[in-house]
């Protein structure tokens, strides 16, 4: 992250680990109705389509907080942790906001918990491509 603002990365990267969050809930709230559901085929398919769509956040990351090399790294632990965080109450305390049943609710927070995962693992793939070059 640039040296001269790291006040201002750090709330950049926040926010950014907010609003994916934020649009995760609302796929969940909005689409998780169908297709979080125990025995449904498409559910692999969905967890294999989101390491494209977490190249993406961290790329949006990347070119917003201008980031490259280990402070790519450093933003995506930051979006990741922001979004790990919100999840872990969001799922404790205000479930509702999922409109999701209980077992639905757990394939979920199973996909979120990958999600994250696999930005991170992006993240961290990303930061160490632009050493090699």
């Amino acid at each position: 992250m640039n040296n001269e603002k790291p006040l201002s990365n750090l709330i950049l990267f926040v926010s950014l680990g907010i609003i994916f969050w934020f649009i995760a809930l609302l796929f969940i709230r909005f689409a998780g109705d169908h297709l979080f559901v125990n025995g449904n085929p498409w559910l692999i398919l969905f967890f294999i389509l989101s390491i494209p769509i977490a190249w993406v956040l961290v790329k949006i990351g990347a070119i917003i907080g201008k980031v490259e090399g280990e402070k790519l790294l450093i933003a995506t632990v930051l979006m990741s942790l922001t979004a790990l965080l919100l999840d872990g109450v969001a799922l404790t305390w205000f479930q509702n906001w999922y409109g999701l049943e209980p077992a639905q609710l757990l394939l979920a927070a199973a996909w979120l918990l990958w999600g994250v995962g696999v930005g991170l693992m992006i993240g961290y793939w990303e930061s160490h491509s632009y050493n090699a070059s």
